[in-house]
C-alpha cells in the first residue's frame, strides 16, 4: 500500500499490503541500492523515499543492468569488445543480433535498418545504440517474454495508475469486457488497484521460466533478505541442473526460518497468463528439511518416460507442499524397470509425506530391502523367475489388489526360504506399510 507523506524527510511509504506490494518493495530496494542507498529508509514494516528519485532514464538504465543477459544491444557491446581468432564468427553473431526477427528483437532491427557489421565499423554501431540506448531497452524489455511482458500488460510499461492493474491475471480490456467483470454490469462498482510502481515487480521474482516470489512479509528486512540472489537461480551453466523451485522449496535453513509465521511463494510460469501462490505448511517444511542434496539432485533432471518427459521435481514439489502420496508416480515408474534409483529417492519422500516429515520406517525399509537381496541370491540362477515374481508385485499393487500382493510375497518367502520380514507389517495394515512393499518390489527387480 502507498501513501503520501507530508512534514517528513521522505514523501512516499510502502507497506507490504499484499504480495503486490510486498514484490514492489524487493524491486525498489533493489533499485536505490545502485542509485542511492541512502535515499531509502528501511524499516520492519515500510520503506520510504522521495519519488522524484525514481526517473524513467534511470528506470531504465536500472533495467539495462538487472536484465544485462536478456539485452540485445549489450550482447553486441560485448562482442565489439572482444576479438576472436576465427573473426567470421563474431561478425555473425553479431549481424543476427542487429538483423535477425524475434519477439524481443523488432527494436534491434529498426534501429539497425539496412546496417552490417562488417568487422571495421565498430565505432558506427556503438553509436548508434549509445544514440537509441532507452528506446532499446524500453522495447526489449516491454517485449521479452522472460521479461516485463511475462509479468505485466506490456502497454502499461512507465505509465501512470491505469483503469485496471498492469499485472497479467488482473488486467482487463475494459472496452471489451469492463462491464462484464462489473457487479450488475454496474463500472462503478468496478474496484482494482494499480500503481506506476509496480513496473518494480519483475525485479523481485527469479530469472527463471517459473518465475518465483517469496512473500514473507512478516518483516520488511525478512523480506528482502529471502528474495535477494534469487534473480541468479536457473543459470545451468553455473549452477548445473538446479532450479529456482528447488533452490526456494529446498533451502532447509530458509524454510526452518518460516515455521513460526506463514509463507507464501507466488509463481509465474512464462506460459500462463496469471500468477499462482504456493503456500508452505509446516509439516511440508518438515519434509524438505529431511531430503538431502543427493536425493535432490536425483529430481533435477526430466525423466524419460514412454517418448516423452515427466518433469519430477515439480511433482514432487507440489505433492509435498500439498501433502499429496507419490503412490501414483512410484507406481508408474516401477512399470518402467529402468529408474531404480530414482524410485528408491522417491520412496525416501514418500514415506516422509506418510509420517508428515519424520522418517519412522528406517528399520523396516533396511528389512524389505534385505528380504529382496536375500530372494535375488536364492534366484540368481533364474531371472526370468525374479522378472516374473516382479511384474506379477508391480500389476498387482497397481490395480491396488493389495491381497494379491500379500500372497505373492508369502508364495515367493515359501519358495525361496527366505524369511519376508515385512509381510507382517503389509498384513496389519498394508496402505500404512505400502513403501515397504514398494522397496521390496525396487529392489527385487534387475539392478540399473
Amino acid at each position: 500500500m502507498k501513501t503520501q507523506l507530508k512534514d517528513s524527510e521522505f514523501n512516499t511509504r510502502i507497506e507490504p499490503y499484499d504480495w503486490r506490494w510486498s514484490a514492489t518493495i524487493v524491486g525498489i530496494v533493489k533499485y536505490f541500492k545502485k542509485y542511492n542507498p541512502d535515499g531509502i529508509k528501511i524499516t520492519n514494516d515500510y520503506i520510504e523515499f522521495n519519488s522524484e528519485n525514481i526517473t524513467d532514464e534511470k528506470y531504465l538504465l536500472f533495467v539495462e543492468e538487472h536484465f544485462r543477459d536478456a539485452m540485445h544491444h549489450k550482447k553486441v557491446e560485448e562482442l565489439l569488445e572482444t576479438t576472436w581468432e576465427d573473426d567470421s564468427k563474431r561478425i555473425e553473431m553479431i549481424n543476427s543480433k542487429i538483423s535477425k526477427p524475434t519477439d524481443s528483437n523488432t527494436i534491434m532491427i529498426s534501429t539497425f535498418k539496412n546496417i552490417k557489421y562488417d568487422g571495421t565499423n565498430n565505432t558506427e554501431i556503438l553509436n548508434i545504440i549509445e544514440k537509441n540506448r532507452l528506446e532499446l531497452i524500453k522495447q526489449t524489455f516491454k517485449g521479452g517474454r522472460s521479461l516485463y511482458y511475462n509479468f505485466c500488460n506490456e502497454n502499461n510499461l512507465l505509465s501512470e495508475a491505469g483503469k485496471t492493474c498492469r499485472l497479467r491475471g488482473y488486467s482487463v480490456d475494459i472496452p471489451k469486457k469492463g462491464k462484464s467483470i462489473a457487479y450488475k454490469r454496474d463500472m462503478s462498482t468496478f474496484t482494482f488497484e494499480d500503481d506506476k510502481l509496480f513496473d518494480f515487480i519483475p525485479f523481485a521474482f527469479s530469472k527463471s521460466r517459473e518465475s518465483l516470489f517469496i512473500n514473507c512479509s512478516f518483516r520488511i528486512d525478512e523480506l528482502i533478505k529471502y528474495n535477494s540472489g534469487l534473480e541468479d537461480f536457473d543459470r545451468t551453466e553455473e549452477r548445473g541442473f538446479i532450479s529456482a523451485r528447488s533452490q526456494v522449496l529446498f533451502r532447509t535453513k530458509m524454510a526452518s526460518s518460516f515455521v513460526d509465521f506463514d509463507v507464501e511463494i507466488i509463481s509465474k510460469e512464462r506460459l500462463q497468463d496469471y500468477f499462482e501462490s504456493i503456500y508452505i505448511r509446516n509439516n511440508s517444511i518438515k519434509i524438505f528439511e529431511e531430503i538431502d542434496d543427493t536425493i535432490q539432485k536425483s529430481l533435477a533432471y526430466p525423466c524419460p518416460y514412454k517418448g516423452d518427459y515427466l518433469p519430477i521435481e515439480k511433482i514432487v514439489t507440489d505433492s509435498v507442499l500439498n501433502e499429496v502420496k507419490l503412490d501414483n508416480l512410484i507406481e508408474k515408474l516401477l512399470k518402467e524397470g529402468d529408474k531404480k534409483y530414482l524410485i528408491t529417492n522417491l520412496i525416501k519422500i514418500n514415506n516422509l509425506i506418510y509420517f508428515k516429515g519424520e522418517d519412522k520406517m528406517t528399520e523396516k525399509q533396511k528389512s524389505a530391502y534385505a528380504s529382496a537381496m536375500a530372494v535375488r541370491e536364492v534366484l540368481k540362477e533364474s531371472p526370468n523367475k525374479i522378472r516374473a515374481y516382479e511384474q506379477k508385485l508391480i500389476s498387482a499393487i497397481s490395480l491396488k489388489d493389495y491381497e494379491k500382493v500379500q500372497e505373492l510375497i508369502l508364495h515367493i518367502s515359501a519358495y525361496t526360504q527366505v524369511k519376508i520380514g515385512i509381510a507382517l507389517d503389509l498384513f496389519e495394515d498394508f496402505e500404512k506399510n505400502k513403501n515397504l512393499a514398494y522397496t521390496f518390489i525396487n529392489v527385487l527387480g534387475d539392478k540399473k
